[in-house]
C-alpha cells in the first residue's frame, strides 16, 4: 500500500509549485501605544487563524481538483490530519493528508492513501531538495503519533501505565531488525515500570518473501498461548528465502516447538490483524524497518530507549 500511495500521489499532484493566493500579513504592534497593544494582538491572532483556515481550504481544493482529473479513482473525502512548521523554512508548513478514494476498476474498492505537501499560504510544493547533500525534506518530515497506536493487543512488554510509550514497526526477517529488536525487547521486558512497548508487524515483502508467513505463524502461536513469541522468532532468524507457506511453517514449527497449520495462519482474526498492522504503518507513512516512535515522536537514532532505562 505504501508503494501504491507514492505512485498514486505522484500521479495526482504533478505540479511542483502552485500559487494558492495571498495570505494576509498581521498588523505591526505599536510600541508607543500600550493601551492599543492588547486589542491589536487579539485582532492579529484572529487574522492568523483566518489566514491558516484559508490556506487549508485552498490546499484541499487544489488536491481535490488534481484527483478529479484521474479516471481510475473517485474521491470520497480528504482531510488534513496534521500540520507542522518547517524548521528550516520560516513561514512554511508541512500538511499531512488522508485521502479516501474509490478504485473504479476494482469494483468500487475503497482505500485511504497518505501524503504530505508544503505550503506558505501562497505557494504549494511537493518537496524541497537540499542541493548540498541532495536530501529530500519530505522524507525527513513525519507525522507525530497519537494515542490510538497504544492498543492493548499490541502491548508486547511493559505496563500500559508506564510513562514512556515506545512503538516499533518491524520485520522479523530484516537483518537490521534482527540485530536491533532483541535489545529493545529485553530492555522493555526488564523495565516494565519505565517502558510500555507496542509492536506492529511491517513485512518488507519485496525483500523478504517469507515474512508474511512467519509473521502470521507468530501471531497464531501467540493466539495459542506461546509466551515471548517475538523474542523467540528474532532469536531463531527465519531467513528461508522462500514464499512456500508449507516449507516455512515446517521450519517454524520445528524451531519453535509449535504445531501451527495453514488453517491457523489464514484464520480471519489473524488475517485481520495482519492487515490492520499494515494499514497503521501506511498511516504513519513508514517505508523501512525498524521504525521506532518514543512518546509520539519518531526516534531517528533508535537509541532513546537506552536513555530511558538509565534514568532512575
Amino acid at each position: 500500500m505504501r508503494l501504491m500511495s507514492k505512485l498514486l500521489i505522484a500521479t495526482l499532484l504533478t505540479s511542483s509549485i502552485v500559487t494558492l493566493g495571498c495570505s494576509k500579513e498581521a498588523p505591526q504592534k505599536d510600541e508607543n501605544r500600550s493601551s492599543t497593544v492588547s486589542t491589536t494582538k487579539k485582532v492579529t491572532d484572529k487574522e492568523k487563524l483566518t489566514s491558516e483556515q484559508k490556506s487549508q481550504k485552498r490546499i484541499l481544493e487544489y488536491v481535490k481538483r488534481a484527483i478529479s482529473v484521474n479516471r481510475d479513482y473517485q474521491l470520497k473525502g480528504i482531510r488534513i490530519r496534521q500540520t507542522k512548521d518547517v524548521k528550516d523554512l520560516p513561514g512554511w508548513k508541512v500538511y499531512f493528508l488522508d485521502i479516501d478514494l474509490k478504485i473504479i476498476k476494482q469494483k468500487g474498492k475503497e482505500i485511504t492513501v497518505h501524503d504530505k505537501i508544503f505550503s506558505n499560504g501562497k505557494y504549494i510544493v511537493r518537496d524541497f531538495i537540499n542541493i548540498v547533500n541532495r536530501s529530500s525534506l519530505k522524507d525527513k518530515l513525519v507525522p507525530d503519533m497519537d494515542s490510538s497506536f497504544y492498543r492493548k493487543d499490541h502491548l508486547i512488554y511493559g505496563k500500559a501505565t508506564a510513562p514512556n510509550k515506545i512503538v516499533v514497526f518491524s520485520d522479523p526477517i530484516c537483518p537490521f531488525c534482527q540485530g536491533y529488536l532483541p535489545k529493545l525487547l529485553k530492555a522493555a521486558k526488564e523495565n516494565p515500570d519505565k517502558i510500555a512497548l507496542y509492536y506492529y508487524h511491517f513485512p518488507l515483502i519485496m525483500l523478504h518473501k517469507e515474512a508474511p508467513t512467519v509473521i502470521k505463524a507468530a501471531m497464531a502461536a501467540e493466539k495459542k498461548g506461546v509466551k515471548d513469541v517475538m523474542e523467540k522468532v528474532y532469536a531463531k532468524k527465519f531467513n528461508l528465502d522462500t514464499g512456500d507457506e508449507k516449507k516455512i511453517l515446517d521450519a517454524f514449527n520445528k524451531a519453535m516447538g509449535t504445531d501451527i497449520t495453514l488453517k491457523d495462519i489464514h484464520a480471519k482474526d489473524i488475517e485481520a490483524r495482519y492487515q490492520f498492522d499494515k494499514e497503521m504503518a501506511d498511516k504513519m507513512m513508514i517505508s523501512g524497518t525498524p521504525t521506532v516512535y518514543v512518546n509520539g515522536k519518531k526516534d531517528f537514532s533508535r537509541r532513546k530507549y537506552l536513555e530511558i532505562i538509565k534514568k532512575k
